[in-house]
């Protein structure tokens, strides 16, 4: 569940955010490029008497100015729509039904390792599952000394299982599985988003999803 729910996710929210993103992008652009305009034209009159060489230099570092602005501003977007894409593809996985079950096999599979008391720690809106995870544990007898308590430092979900004899902590949570997909998960939007822009140049090609 955990890499086939955050691939097809990240592809079911990808042509949705990319056009929003997009939008917003190209009218930040625009506006950068009208500043640009009236600031070169604004100095083309105001330096227009002091020569030809000068106003090509000024014009040229302005100019220079708008492009490492605007690589600025992609790379500040896709690290904005990678965070936003991540934050909407977890709360949609919270609501699928496969997510319950995801947690109670995480938590079932580090009480199998401890031997003595342990508690399990879940993101405050997963206490909505308390019940079901104490009769899982019970259904396995491991119900024993057990407490179930929320840490609102996991944001996205999942569980910590804490083993109190040995200190030993199981990290189950969708951080930790992000953290190790990362890079995979970066790669694969980046595809996505070279697909959309290659899609806008040629309205005709079919989009990887469609």
């Amino acid at each position: 569940m955990e890499e086939r729910a955050l691939e097809s996710s990240i592809k079911d929210q990808a042509a949705r955010l990319i056009a929003a993103i997009a939008e917003k992008e190209n009218a930040e652009l625009r506006l950068l490029e009208q500043n640009c305009m009236e600031e070169i034209e604004g100095f083309r009159e105001q330096v227009h008497a002091e020569g030809e060489g000068r106003l090509r230099q000024e014009l040229s570092r302005i100019e220079n100015r708008a492009v490492l602005e605007r690589r600025k501003r992609k790379l500040v977007g896709v690290q904005n729509f990678i965070d936003r894409m991540m934050d909407e593809v977890v709360e949609e996985m919270r609501h699928d039904p496969q997510y319950k079950q995801f947690l109670l096999d995480a938590v079932l599979e580090a009480a199998e390792h401890i031997k003595a008391g342990f508690e399990v720690r879940l993101n405050p809106e997963d206490l909505a599952f308390e019940t079901e995870t104490c009769a899982a544990l019970k259904t396995a007898e491991r119900n024993r000394d057990t407490a179930i308590t929320e840490d609102p430092t996991i944001k996205w979900g999942g569980c910590l299982v804490l083993d109190r004899a040995e200190g030993r902590i199981f990290n189950s949570t969708i951080e930790r599985i992000y953290f190790r997909k990362s890079l995979l998960i970066r790669q694969e939007i980046m595809k996505i988003v070279m697909d959309h822009s290659r899609s806008e140049i040629n309205p005709a090609s079919p989009t990887p999803w469609s």
